[in-house]
């Protein structure tokens, strides 16, 4: 009888042990220290390209885009791309042409919608038929298909010493050609080249 009670003290504590221990697990398992958060994943590209260049052409053939980037970082799931110093040509049918670069950029979904970021600065080179411009802003959407540059952020254009500031611009770049600015704008223009000053008499 002494042995038996014995034994049965023995298996008593033999299941005490392992109750403790697995308290002692489930407590580990739903509780978490406030000083060891769990890190998020790291946000990676799928696809990396560097010195980046293509080239639209319209139906006929000819060239109406170009475009270079120093690197294109593609995400799949979020079906966007970064780019780094991108810079893009828009070559129209009259001749007139637009360069557009800046310091960072986005392209979205398939391509229709660039966004230029940083110190975008955009280029009209002068014709014939128009004068040659320079425009300053903080960021620049193009819309390929539209042919349409829209700007939220202040803008400044200079064109032949006169100038012009908005805040904001809608601009259609390809023919019929027009722009619409929102907000106050401002427009200084230059004295002509041909002005003389009176009261002035040479030796």
């Amino acid at each position: 009888m002494e042995r038996r009670r014995a034994w049965s003290v023995r298996q008593w504590l033999l299941i005490a042990g392992f109750a403790i221990c697995g308290l002692l697990a489930w407590w580990q398992l739903h509780t978490h220290s406030p000083e060891s958060p769990i890190q998020p994943r790291a946000r990676l590209p799928d696809h990396v390209v560097t010195n980046f260049s293509g080239m639209e052409t319209n139906a006929s053939g000819q060239p109406n885009r170009r475009f270079a980037a120093a690197e294109l970082r593609h995400f799949v799931t979020e079906n966007l791309s970064e780019i780094d110093q991108p810079r893009v040509e828009l070559l129209q049918p009259d001749g007139v042409i637009w360069t557009a670069q800046s310091a960072t950029g986005l392209i979205f979904a398939n391509g229709d919608q660039m966004r230029l970021l940083g110190d975008v600065q955009v280029e009209r080179h002068g014709s014939q038929q128009v004068r040659a411009a320079r425009l300053r802003t903080a960021q620049l959407d193009l819309w390929r298909k539209r042919e349409l540059a829209v700007s939220t952020e202040p803008v400044r254009i200079d064109s032949e010493g006169d100038t012009l500031t908005a805040n904001g611009m809608q601009l259609w770049y390809g023919a019929p050609r027009r722009t619409v600015f929102q907000g106050r704008t401002r427009i200084q223009f230059a004295p002509p080249k041909n002005h003389v000053e009176q009261g002035v008499t040479a030796p």
